[in-house]
């Protein structure tokens, strides 16, 4: 559709003087074109009337011989206007008569007829020719040719032409004239009202449209006119209605921003009140335990003593309550972490399937009380060894399953673990925990994943509980960087899910290391359908032939139509329900040795405790196997390979390994005890260290040598650790890029995003451990195709020659068990470290002291920094509390509350200086003075 609008201009050009130009133009056309033929008919009518007239007067001169007469005629003719010359012929006597100019050459050759008139033409005249006849006008005698000028007649034309010309000029310019007119008498009244409703439009309510004289515009105009007094008075009501709004809104907005104010301040108050909770119960959680786990500790012991029925009563009472406490005390302290964002989670080996085997394990007793089936179901792509805090994995399944096993009363609660998407380096787990429960409504869900909510919170309620353990479990599926999610109704059980982000290990067992039952057939029996497919998906992961039947009496004719085959069976593994009470205890044991006897066949009974303590009790020489319910993995596994002469072998090549090089490791720290603790824990690793005290060496290290590995202290004088990564990064610019562990004293959580921001690969709290030095050197310098490393046991340290070390002075500054325990359980270590500590303190505490008398902050914060790191690797928990305190607090600029607590610190510091005066350090640590 063409949405050109046409304008007024236009339509008066094309409908009036368009039309206007087309008529006078055929017009001028049509009169020039008559004027034209009129001439032309009165040049023929002309020059014929001549030659007929004169050849009247000459035919009878000619019959009489008067040639004189002849001549004198014909020359008296050029008399007349336009004639140029004449020709007579007397055919009787053959003589011509000529007057004037010879005649002009013609282009028509044809001679003058005596018979009838003819006209010829040339370039400049017209010759008409008319016969001559006798006095009766009946005989020809001859001809007359006369030649007329044909110019005047041209002449004639082309005035005529001129003048129709001139006269259609005219007539156009007098058209052109009134269409404009016409045109602006219609355009300027609309232009000037297109004017007026465009101010309206734009706000100038005062502007109206002028006295118009066309009646069609005088109507128009007074209708907008009216349109603009509406709009005038309405803007006008409107404007006093905004102002009064306006001037109720301003009140408005006053009140709310002094209630914004008010409920900011509030808000502050209740953020720091919860941040003080949270932080409170964090850090106290040590302080909670320890009287809990000294009252279980004793109870169990009290326990193996020889008590009474009664004493037993009330103490085993008092364990389970000291139990429930704990777990309540420990999901509290859980909630506080994660709100308080202290929970950090590890990067460590997951075994998947162990992890759920161990969890089924000790929820076993408690489902089986219930005869419920513990069944799991793990895709078999998913890989054998992951990374991440198998602890809190543990501890999100634990939950949910102890949920599911707490709301139901019959069926089977199934852990099934799939694959959600995979990448080179890492995996999303989805893992859905179902039941056959009493399930949820709709508004329960909505609820359910809220602090200290419950499904039944009545007041009769049948399930204890604090109402933590969802909420943790959110927190803690958050921080896998998963989801947490429910599907329920009413009376249909509930299917709990959670999603996790793992680690993919880049250690795994290669296809040769999986057991190979492809040579054995294997029949399974049972009637829970659930758990015989988890029995059957083991074992075709493990290539196992399998087949199934629901009941033990099926059995027979299978195994006699495999062995007339000469297919036999090899194992037949039973499935027993827990709430099984129909096979006797005699009938499995003749069942076994039937199997045996008959079929060579050996019968594996897959059930609860209970039943194989019921089965043995009636055989002391059972033929029958058992594995435990749940069924698991690594049991299941042993099971056959004893049975069927298995040997799962670690095919892991150690030659190879071996001609693998040693990894190369640069450990940059500014604290000389922290770098010495380190090198020796990385030496014991079996790496080749090089050591840095600051940014500057460090920087210079890597642009001479190559290292798999970096270990870098982030807060250092001069260049901090960030920054000497920049420089670090900035020359591996083509290069390869070097892995860069961050050492932090404070919480990962704090710095993680800065740290990998300015280019850092992962990051350590301190104090570091053999074991993550050894798990982070294997995570990243595997990719470089170095030799991994592997703690190696100190022979001294498994078998002690010494007498047991005092495990705290009593003056409670030093615990020398924990100086033993941070150096990796070398005493000679140990020593070092506090020795160093020790001779420094003096000077630290001056500096620092110096420098708060000076209120300078940035060497004060430096100076704590500094103290704390070398604190956090000797056993002197005093004063790696203060200082950390402190650091904390320089760290978040808060230098009044720190000055105020340095005094703690030199009190802290005074203590642990008289302590280490006139002390025999060796002996503390079981050295002798030689092995100094």
């Amino acid at each position: 559709m063409n949405n050109k609008r046409s304008s007024i201009k236009s339509d008066v050009w094309r409908l009036i003087f368009i039309p206007s130009i087309s008529i006078i133009i055929l017009i001028a056309i049509s009169l020039t074109y008559l004027c034209i033929s009129q001439i032309n008919k009165f040049i023929d009518l002309r020059g014929s009337v001549l030659a007929q007239k004169t050849a009247h007067l000459l035919h009878k001169p000619l019959m009489d011989g008067n040639t004189e007469l002849v001549q004198h005629i014909l020359e008296a003719s050029l008399e007349e206007p336009y004639i140029r010359a004449i020709h007579a012929y007397y055919a009787d006597h053959d003589k011509h008569f000529h007057s004037g100019p010879q005649f002009m050459e013609t282009e028509d050759k044809r001679e003058p007829d005596m018979h009838q008139p003819l006209e010829r033409k040339t370039y400049r005249t017209l010759r008409f020719s008319n016969p001559l006849v006798n006095l009766d006008n009946k005989q020809p005698i001859g001809w007359l040719e006369i030649e007329l000028m044909a110019a005047p007649y041209i002449v004639v034309r082309y005035e005529a032409i001129v003048l129709t010309i001139a006269l259609t000029f005219l007539c156009l310019i007098i058209g052109a004239y009134f269409a404009i007119a016409l045109y602006y008498r219609i355009t300027d009244p609309l232009e000037h009202i297109k004017n007026v409703v465009h101010a309206l439009a734009r706000g100038r309510l005062n502007e109206r449209v002028e006295q118009q004289n066309s009646s069609e515009f005088f109507g128009l105009a007074e209708s907008i006119n009216t349109m603009a007094d509406y709009m005038e008075a309405a803007q006008a009501d409107m404007q006093s209605h905004i102002d009064h709004a306006i001037e109720d809104l301003r009140e408005t907005l006053e009140t709310i921003e002094i209630q914004n104010v008010e409920l900011d301040l509030a808000r502050k108050e209740a953020l720091e009140a919860s941040r003080v909770k949270s932080e409170f119960l964090a850090n106290t959680s040590h302080e909670i335990r320890t009287p809990l786990n000294g009252i279980l500790g004793f109870i169990n012991l009290a326990l193996k003593t020889e008590l009474n029925e009664q004493q037993r009563e009330y103490l085993e009472t008092i364990r389970d309550s000291a139990q429930n406490l704990l777990t309540v005390i420990n999901g509290i302290l859980d909630f506080s972490k994660i709100e308080s964002g202290k929970l950090t989670l590890d990067y460590a080996p997951l075994p998947v399937r162990s992890c759920i085997d161990e969890v089924l394990h000790i929820l076993a007793p408690d489902a089986h009380e219930k005869h419920l089936e513990l069944i799991n179901y793990v895709e078999s792509g998913i890989p054998k060894n992951l990374l991440g805090d198998a602890l809190r994995f543990k501890q999100v399944l634990s939950n949910l399953v102890s949920n599911a096993i707490k709301y139901s009363n019959a069926g089977n609660v199934v852990i099934d673990v799939s694959v959600l998407q995979q990448q080179e380096t890492q995996i999303t787990l989805k893992v859905c925990v179902s039941d056959e429960g009493i399930g949820l409504t709709r508004e329960e869900q909505e609820q359910l994943f809220s602090p200290f909510n419950q499904a039944d919170s009545s007041n009769t309620r049948e399930h204890e509980g604090t109402g933590l353990g969802l909420a943790i479990c959110k927190g803690l599926v958050e921080r896998m960087h998963g989801e947490i999610g429910v599907v329920s109704e009413p009376d249909k059980g509930s299917t709990f899910w959670f999603t996790a982000r793992l680690g993919i290990d880049k250690r795994q067992p290669s296809t040769s290391q999986l057991a190979n039952l492809e040579d054995y057939r294997i029949l399974l029996c049972g009637e829970n359908t659930a758990s015989l497919k988890q029995i059957d998906n083991l074992l075709h992961e493990w290539k196992g032939n399998t087949q199934s039947i629901p009941a033990i009496h099926d059995c027979f004719p299978i195994l006699r139509t495999a062995r007339n085959e000469n297919n036999n069976f090899d194992l037949l593994i039973l499935d027993i329900a827990p709430n099984e009470r129909k096979i006797p205890p005699v009938l499995l044991n003749n069942l076994a040795e039937q199997l045996n006897a008959e079929f060579n066949c050996t019968l594996i009974a897959c059930c609860t405790p209970a039943h194989q303590r019921l089965f043995r009790a009636h055989s002391e020489r059972s033929q029958v196997l058992f594995i435990n319910k749940p069924i698991a993995y690594d049991a299941l596994l042993q099971t056959l390979g004893r049975q069927l002469d298995l040997h799962i072998k670690d095919m892991r090549e150690q030659d190879e390994e071996a001609l693998r090089p040693s990894v190369s490791v640069l450990l940059v720290d500014d604290n000389p005890a922290n770098l010495q603790l380190a090198s020796e824990l990385l030496r014991g690793l079996n790496t080749q260290v090089v050591q840095a005290s600051n940014g500057k060496q460090a920087i210079e290290a890597c642009s001479t040598q190559e290292f798999d590995v970096v270990f870098m202290d982030i807060q250092m004088p001069g260049m901090d650790g960030m920054e000497a990564t920049r420089h670090i990064r900035a020359q591996e610019q083509g290069k390869r890029r070097t892995p860069i562990i961050a050492l932090t004293a404070h919480t990962i959580t704090e710095q993680k995003s800065e740290l990998l921001i300015a280019g850092m690969d992962d990051c350590i709290s301190k104090p570091v451990n053999e074991t993550q030095l050894a798990h982070i050197i294997n995570r990243w310098a595997s990719l470089s195709g170095k030799k991994e490393v592997v703690i190696q046991a100190d022979e001294k340290t498994q078998h002690p020659l010494r007498d047991p070390l005092p495990t705290e002075d009593l003056t409670g500054s030093v615990d020398i068990q924990l100086c033993l325990k941070l150096a990796n359980n070398k005493p000679a270590l140990a020593r070092d470290m506090l020795r160093m500590l020790l001779e420094g303190l003096e000077e630290e505490k001056q500096l620092i002291n110096l420098a708060l008398k000076n209120s300078d902050f940035n060497q004060l914060s430096e100076l704590i920094h500094k103290l704390y790191g070398s604190s956090c690797y000797c056993g002197v928990p005093r004063l790696k509390h203060i200082s950390g305190l402190l650091d904390k607090l320089f760290q978040s600029k808060q230098h009044e509350q720190a000055r105020d607590a340095i005094p703690a610190l030199n009190h802290a510091l005074d203590d642990l200086i008289n302590w280490g005066r006139n002390k025999n350090i060796d002996a503390l640590f079981g050295l002798k003075t030689s092995e100094a």
